[in-house]
């Protein structure tokens, strides 16, 4: 259990200026939407960034799919 509190539940505002390459908030949340991590703005005007969202993405798979060995099969036509 302890491995997982190593790194704090949030990216820092260093991190999330790096990400998206701006300072102000309201461009980092747009910027942030843009690549599908989800962000909150706080009450003091900072943004709000959780840190799973950033390394489990929520369109990615959590393990890679191994490629099909199946062979490519066509339709049998039966002539009439």
């Amino acid at each position: 259990m302890a491995a997982v509190l190593e790194q704090p539940l949030e990216l820092t505002g260093e991190e999330i200026a790096r990400i998206t390459g701006y300072r102000r908030a309201a461009k980092q949340i747009d910027v942030l939407a843009s690549l599908g991590i989800p962000a909150r703005r706080r009450p003091d005007n900072s943004v709000l960034v959780l840190r799973m969202h950033c390394l489990y993405p929520m369109g990615a798979p959590l393990t890679p799919t191994p490629p099909a060995n199946e062979p490519q099969l066509q339709p049998i036509r039966r002539a009439k």
